[in-house]
């Protein structure tokens, strides 16, 4: 009996909980009946002596195997099981194992390959490759491998110039630039980035790159009296200032705002 109560759900305890003694398992056993999800071997039962319990085929078995997850062999039993438990047992360990896919351990990689990824590591993390540029035109910081040099006697950056002539005029800001002379790579190479590099291959270099310095994103060096200001000193000299951003998370009708960012409240003379 010890051997057939894990082999059968919820037969091993009474339904308020309390376990069943041998005279109560030997009597429920006798009245099984299941047809389906049965797992009772037909040895087992004869060598308890219940010859009357309902013991599901072989090939009905198998199927009941699968679906409680039970492997037979999971359970150590002392005594050499039949035959026809045996097949049974073969057979649902082994359509068990064919549905469970196949995964190969690590092949262990040979020392040719270790050295190949030790110096790509290597390579992708000196200081050539980390090495990064500010770029002539819009100032953005790129790496070395993704910069362009351009020399300065092969670009007319005549149409730079007088966009920054025409921005001088109109915010009347005399330091305008049209670049960072400071970017220059020894003072007679630009150094420009992916963007920019597009902008002034493809087109041309008939009209200006959309982040450069001549539309305007910069107006020259910070004076020396305005250089270290803290956040709250820079709103409060500041033309126009924006303490607090929204956005918009969804379009259409039902599309909500959200706000991210810290509100500064300043007096105003």
């Amino acid at each position: 009996l010890k051997n057939m109560v894990p082999r059968h759900q919820n037969m091993s305890r009474k339904v308020d909980g309390k376990q069943k003694n041998a005279a109560t398992l030997r009597a429920d056993f006798e009245r099984h009946q299941c047809t389906s999800a049965c797992l009772i071997l037909k040895s087992e039962a004869m060598q308890a002596g219940i010859t009357s319990s309902l013991i599901l085929p072989p090939a009905e078995f198998q199927e009941s195997a699968l679906i409680l997850n039970l492997r037979l062999g999971s359970i150590k039993r002392k005594q050499k099981p039949a035959d026809d438990s045996a097949e049974s047992n073969k057979r649902a360990r082994k359509s068990a194992e064919s549905s469970t896919p196949h995964t190969e351990f690590p092949v262990m990689l040979s020392q040719t390959e270790k050295d190949k990824i030790v110096s790509e590591f290597r390579d992708s993390t000196d200081n050539k490759s980390l090495k990064r540029y500010e770029c002539s035109f819009c100032g953005k910081l790129e790496y070395a491998v993704d910069v362009k040099m351009r020399s300065v006697n092969d670009l007319d950056i005549s149409l730079l110039e007088r966009a920054v002539e025409n921005l001088r005029e109109v915010c009347s800001q005399p330091c305008i630039k049209s670049f960072k002379s400071s970017s220059l790579i020894d003072n007679s190479i630009y150094a420009l980035c992916h963007l920019c590099n597009l902008s002034v291959t493809h087109n041309k270099f008939q009209t200006i790159p959309l982040r450069s310095y001549a539309n305007g994103l910069w107006i020259g060096e910070v004076p020396p009296e305005l250089q270290g200001l803290t956040f709250l000193e820079e709103q409060c000299i500041a033309r126009a200032r924006a303490t607090k951003c929204m956005y918009k998370i969804s379009l259409g009708p039902t599309g909500q705002l959200a706000a991210r960012g810290n509100v500064c409240i300043l007096p105003q003379d």
